[in-house]
């Protein structure tokens, strides 16, 4: 009987884990809507430090160049100062980062001998030292093989170890990290800082619109403002242009709203950190549209001296100028407008847990993005043959029906299960070798004309492939078109591991539920069967003094914790029941006992020593 009690105060103490479930999903959540790095790293560790009862928690970030790892985000709980930004060294031959390059968990306190930091390095005893942790569980980072950085949690108070359920948290939170830090650097190659400052030869700043100072300057701005020593990044128009012109400037930048520029002003003065003075021509874009950021141009030109022919050819180079100025920005504006498509499916890809939601929003996102025909799932990993299970399609087109695969050969979709590939023409098609000519002949009989398709993998796991159709004519897939699909497809292979893994932590709660619910029952009964075993007393006034009272074991423990004086909520928390559970015992008990108040129970448990 004391087993069966133990097992049933075991359960429960699990099922009151069920809230970490929705802890890790809002976490979760977070780290997916989160596109500033800064926001992302500060909010995370906040929300795992607290919703998990942990002492630190920090996120710490590879810097693969000097060969180091840096602390960018840190919770401490009460009582303990967090250690700041500070920098640990983390050479590649290292054992700290041979083990948390593997991608597993690692338990940093037990590889680190007694007295010594041989096996991690000096860097590595250092830090362990600093975060004083009497546990220590660090989760890597690691994306396409690339050690990225490292979520540590840690208990400093007490040497507890991590429960199994928040060590699988763990992964699957370092995981999500990962590709938030992936990216996150892979929009920052792509987006126009990287693509114009490291081309581009023209001297060119990227200015903050709202407080008009440089964000980024590339190496001919700075050659040109600096002479090549110093950066430039950090100062505003007024510290490099005379004051009029600094207004002049501002203004200029206000005036992009609401049209996409340029603005054109010739004949500024600006002042280079050496002191000489520039004359420049001027002239301001706004990105996209947007008012977050402004390009700005920098042409040195020599002060006009009134001669028609001079002016009339400087004139005819800066309308010159300001025509490249346009095609380019009007290039970056397209490719940023492909860029925030991308976010925003992705971003609806992850929004859900659920399987079948995140794939149908997949193929709408990516088919109305594309103003594609069709696009279709068509899952490879199911004990049946390739099958559609999720359908995009136009209005006026009648959809396939989920199922059917009549018309999409099975050699064709294959093609399609090892890398990204694009038909602009099928009935031009008979030279490739990807598509037979009963493939092609299938595909042209059922009205399509240019198709497009990548395989949904992750870490080698091919969940099938997403095929874009095109019917009315053929067309040429762009590249932004097939990164996009790429990128979707990349995304959609993560979130469904991630539904996978939510659909499993579900059943696991469901099946400890029930075993709960069973073992509570049989309790019940064995407890029935004992009191039902016992002789009846033939008179109440026979009772010696010293008997038991006629209670169950869950009334005999509520009746011990009243009489110790604790409150209801206190009793149910420690006994892992409803307060109103613990009501409903303490009624019971003074029917049985026939006392009228809370007072007469504690003084009955004082008068038969069960306090």
């Amino acid at each position: 009987m004391v087993g069966t009690v133990q097992a049933v105060r075991t359960m429960q103490a699990k099922l009151s884990q069920a809230g970490i479930l929705k802890a890790f999903h809002e976490i979760v959540g977070f780290v997916r809507r989160t596109r500033d790095a800064r926001q992302l790293f500060t909010g995370t560790v906040d929300a795992v430090g607290q919703s998990f009862g942990l002492d630190r928690c920090m996120l710490l970030i590879v810097d693969a160049e000097a060969r180091e790892i840096e602390i960018r985000a840190e919770y401490a709980g009460d009582g303990l100062a967090p250690l700041g930004l500070r920098r640990y060294g983390l050479a590649s031959t290292s054992e700290w980062y041979r083990l948390l390059a593997e991608g597993r968990p690692v338990p940093l306190k037990e590889i680190q001998p007694q007295g010594a930091g041989q096996r991690g390095g000096p860097d590595f005893s250092r830090f362990v030292e600093d975060s004083d942790s009497k546990s220590l569980v660090a989760f890597p980072l690691v994306a396409d093989g690339r050690l990225l950085g490292c979520l540590t949690l840690h208990q400093c108070l007490e040497p507890k170890p991590l429960s199994d359920e928040l060590l699988e948290i763990g992964e699957i939170l370092s995981e999500e990290l990962a590709a938030a830090v992936k990216e996150s650097r892979i929009t920052a190659e792509r987006d126009v800082q990287g693509r114009v400052f490291i081309d581009c030869e023209l001297p060119m700043l990227l200015v903050e619109a709202e407080t008009c100072r440089i964000a980024r300057a590339n190496d001919a701005s700075r050659q040109l403002l600096a002479g090549g020593r110093e950066s430039v990044e950090g100062l505003s128009f007024p510290e490099l242009f005379a004051d009029s012109d600094g207004r002049r400037l501002r203004e200029a930048g206000r005036s992009l709203r609401g049209r996409p520029g340029p603005v054109v002003l010739p004949g500024l003065y600006a002042r280079t950190t050496a002191g000489a003075s520039l004359h420049l021509d001027v002239c301001l874009s706004g990105f996209g549209g947007e008012t977050e950021s402004i390009l700005v141009t920098l042409t040195p030109s020599p002060p006009h001296d009134g001669a028609g022919g001079q002016r009339s050819q400087a004139n005819a180079v800066e309308k010159e100028r300001i025509a490249k100025i346009e095609e380019l920005v009007a290039t970056i504006s397209k490719q940023l407008n492909w860029e925030r498509i991308a976010r925003h499916i992705i971003a609806a890809v992850h929004a859900s847990l659920d399987r079948d939601m995140l794939l149908q929003t997949a193929v709408d996102s990516l088919g109305r993005a594309l103003v594609a025909s069709r696009c279709l799932i068509v899952r490879t990993d199911g004990p049946a043959s390739p099958t559609v299970t999720h359908e995009y399609v136009q209005p006026d087109i009648s959809p396939l029906g989920l199922g059917r695969t009549s018309q999409f050969p099975l050699a064709a979709i294959s093609c399609f299960k090892g890398k990204a590939v694009s038909f602009a023409d099928i009935s031009a098609e008979t030279k490739r070798q990807e598509l037979t000519y009963n493939d092609i002949t299938s595909l042209i009989e059922g009205g399509i004309h240019a198709i497009a398709g990548t395989p949904i993998s992750h870490h080698g796991n091919v969940h099938g492939v997403i095929l874009v159709l095109q019917n009315d004519h053929p067309r040429q897939w762009t590249a932004p078109e097939m990164e996009l699909i790429e990128a979707v497809s990349s995304q959609v292979a993560i979130a469904l591991n991630h539904a996978q893994a939510y659909a499993q932590i579900k059943d696991q709660l469901f099946n400890m539920n029930l075993i709960g619910n069973l073992t509570q029952q049989l309790t019940n009964a064995l407890d029935l069967s004992t009191r039902a075993a016992r002789p009846a007393p033939a008179d109440d006034s026979g009772k010696q003094p010293g008997a038991l009272p006629p209670l169950s074991l869950r009334e005999l423990e509520v009746l011990k914790l009243i009489a110790s004086g604790l409150a209801n909520r206190e009793i149910a928390q420690r006994l892992f029941l409803t307060e109103s559970t613990v009501e409903l015992h303490a009624s019971r008990i003074r029917k049985k006992l026939k006392l009228k108040s809370r007072t007469a129970l504690v003084k009955y448990a004082c008068d038969h020593h069960l306090v």
